[in-house]
C-alpha cells in the first residue's frame, strides 16, 4: 500500500512537473531572464553545484547577464548577480520581494522560528519591529562596555594561547551575544551553549542552499520514514531539531526562573519578558507573545554568534596574507593609540585606515555569499523579463563585491580603495549594503555586528603581529582552499601565526 502510494504521487508529480516545463517553454508571453537551458522536468536541478554555487553564478553572469533564471521541479529560481539590479528588485519593489520561500528541511528542524527564515506575516513584522527596538543604531552603544569587556578577554586568550585562535574567535563572539541577550557568562568553548550556537547556525546554513537536500525538489515525499533509501534528510533532522530547540528554550526559561527569584538584570531577554509581564493581554495573547519573543532571543544568539565570527577569521587570513596592510595599520595605531593603552571605540573617527580594513574584510570574504534567498508574492516584469510569481530569489553577494569594475583586482586585499585624501572614499560602493542583506530583508544586527568587528580588529592589530603560515613552503591560498558549508565560507583551521609585536603589549591588557 505504501508503495503504491509514493508510485501514484510520483507519477502525479511527474504530470505537474511536465505541465510547468511545458508553461514555461511554450505558453510565455513575455520572456523569462536568460540562463542554462537545463533538461526537460529536471530543469537546472543538475546544474546547480553543492559547493560555492555563488562562483559558479558568477561565470554564468558573464553569458547570461546579471539576473539569471533558473528551474528545478518544483521552483523557479531567480539569480540576481549585480547589486543595481538587487536594489531595483528588492529594495524598490519590496512590497513583493519581502518574503521567503518555505524550505522542508527548516520545518523539519524548526527553523522556521527564526524570524529571519519566517515568511512574510504579521507575526514576522511584529518580531523584527521588537528586534529592531534593540539593535538599533542609536540603541547598541549601551552594549560597548560588553563588547570591549569581551574583546580584551579574547586578546588575553590569545597571548595565553595563540594555537587556538579559531576557538578563541568563536568564543569571543558567542560569549558577547549570550551577555547580551541572556545575561551569561561564558568562559570556554566547551561551553554547551557556545557548540549549541555552533551547531544551529551550521543547519540553518547547510538548509537554506538549492540542491544540498533532494527533498526541496521533491516535498511530496517530506514524510517518508528514516530508515528509506536515500532519506537521509529525516535523519539529518531528527538529529539537529534538539539542538535547535535548546537554543530557542532553554536559556530564555533560565531566564524566567531567575526574574521569578527577583533578577533585575537588563538583559535581552529580561526586558522582553517583563514588557510581557507588565502587559494587559490575556493569558492567551501573553502565550503566543511569549513564544515569540522566544523566537527573538534565538534569532540575536544563532546569527550574532556566527556571521561576526566568520568576518574575525577571514580578517586575520587577509592579515597574514598582506604584511604591508599590517604596515599601515600598526602606524595609524602607533600614532593615534600610542603604544600606552588599547584602542577603544573613541577612537573610532581617527582610525581612517582601520575603517578601511573593515570593509575590505566584508568585501572581500563576504561571510554570506549568496544572500538568504527571497520570494516574489506576485508576477513581476523587469527590463522586459518576466519574474513569475512564487519564484525564489537570490542575491549573489559574491559577484557584487567581487565586481571588478566597482573594485579593481577583486581578489586583492587592498583597503585604500575606500580611502581619498586621507578620509573615507563616499563614491567607493559600503559593502555593507549588499553583505548584510537587502529591502524590508536586511539584517537588523548590522551595527552590533560593525561594531564588534571594528573593535577586535583594532585591538588585534594593535597587539599583534599576524604571520602566514606555509605548507611545503606554498603560501596558503585563501580561494583555493575555502570550506564551504551551505551558504557561508569558512575555515577550519586558521591557517596564520599570531605573536605580540612587542613585549610590553601583554602589560595593557588584564589577567
Amino acid at each position: 500500500m505504501y508503495t503504491e502510494t509514493i508510485t501514484f504521487a510520483c507519477s502525479l508529480y511527474f504530470l505537474w512537473s511536465l505541465f510547468r516545463w511545458v508553461k514555461c517553454v511554450w505558453f510565455s508571453t513575455v520572456q523569462l531572464p536568460p540562463g542554462p537551458k537545463g533538461y526537460p522536468i529536471l530543469g537546472n536541478a543538475l546544474d546547480i553545484p553543492a559547493t560555492a554555487p555563488w562562483k559558479t553564478f558568477q561565470k554564468w553572469s558573464q553569458i547570461y547577464g546579471d539576473i539569471m533564471y533558473l528551474r528545478t521541479p518544483v521552483q523557479d529560481l531567480i539569480i540576481l548577480n549585480s547589486a543595481e539590479v538587487a536594489f531595483d528588485l528588492l529594495e524598490k519593489r519590496s512590497e513583493i520581494y519581502s518574503d521567503r520561500p518555505t524550505f522542508v528541511m527548516h520545518e523539519l528542524l524548526c527553523l522556521d522560528r527564526i524570524f529571519a527564515l519566517m515568511r512574510y506575516t504579521p507575526e514576522w513584522r511584529y518580531q523584527r519591529r521588537e528586534f529592531h527596538q534593540f539593535f538599533q543604531q542609536r540603541e547598541i552603544a549601551k552594549y560597548q562596555p560588553i563588547q570591549q569587556s569581551q574583546c580584551r578577554e579574547f586578546i588575553r586568550r590569545v597571548l595565553d594561547n595563540p594555537s587556538n585562535l579559531g576557538k578563541h574567535i568563536r568564543l569571543l563572539n558567542t560569549a558577547t551575544i549570550l551577555k547580551i541577550v541572556h545575561d551569561m557568562d561564558v568562559k570556554d568553548m566547551e561551553d554547551e551553549y557556545v557548540q549549541s550556537a555552533t551547531e544551529a547556525v551550521s543547519s540553518i546554513t547547510m538548509t537554506s542552499l538549492p540542491g544540498n537536500f533532494w527533498i526541496e525538489f521533491f516535498p511530496f515525499l517530506r514524510n517518508i520514514p528514516g530508515w528509506v533509501p536515500g532519506a537521509y534528510f529525516q535523519r539529518f533532522a531528527k538529529d539537529r531539531r534538539p539542538t535547535f530547540l535548546k537554543v530557542l528554550n532553554r536559556p530564555f526559561d533560565e531566564m524566567k526562573e531567575k526574574m521569578s527569584k527577583g533578577y533585575t538584570g537588563e538583559s535581552l531577554t529580561a526586558q522582553l519578558l517583563e514588557k510581557l509581564e507588565t502587559s494587559s493581554e490575556d493569558d492567551v495573547e501573553k502565550s503566543t507573545k511569549e513564544e515569540l519573543m522566544r523566537n527573538i532571543a534565538a534569532t540575536a544568539y544563532i546569527g550574532a554568534a556566527d556571521t561576526t565570527t566568520d568576518a574575525v577569521q577571514n580578517f586575520f587570513i587577509a592579515m597574514s596574507l598582506h604584511p604591508e596592510v599590517q604596515q599601515k595599520a600598526h602606524a595609524e595605531l602607533d600614532h593615534v593609540v600610542g603604544r600606552e593603552r588599547l584602542p577603544d571605540f573613541e577612537d573610532h573617527e581617527s582610525l581612517i585606515y582601520i575603517q578601511a580594513i573593515v570593509l575590505e574584510t566584508m568585501r572581500w570574504m563576504p561571510v554570506t555569499p549568496l544572500i538568504f534567498p527571497h520570494r516574489v508574492t506576485a508576477d513581476d516584469v523587469y527590463n522586459g523579463m518576466r519574474i513569475p510569481k512564487g519564484s525564489i530569489v537570490y542575491a549573489n553577494a559574491w559577484s557584487m563585491l567581487h565586481n571588478p569594475e566597482e573594485y579593481p583586482e577583486p581578489e586583492r586585499f587592498n583597503p585604500d580603495r575606500f580611502i581619498r585624501n586621507g578620509r573615507l572614499n563616499p563614491d567607493v560602493r559600503d559593502p555593507y549594503t549588499v553583505a548584510f542583506g537587502f529591502g524590508r530583508r536586511i539584517c537588523p544586527g548590522r551595527w552590533l555586528a560593525d561594531s564588534s568587528l571594528f573593535l577586535v580588529i583594532a585591538n588585534a592589530l594593535h597587539v599583534f603581529d599576524v604571520g602566514a603560515l606555509k605548507s611545503d613552503g606554498e603560501t596558503y591560498d585563501p580561494f583555493g582552499k575555502t570550506e564551504t558549508s551551505g551558504m557561508k565560507m569558512h575555515y577550519e583551521n586558521i591557517p596564520c601565526t599570531v605573536t605580540p609585536r612587542f613585549a610590553a603589549m601583554e602589560c595593557l591588557v588584564p589577567v
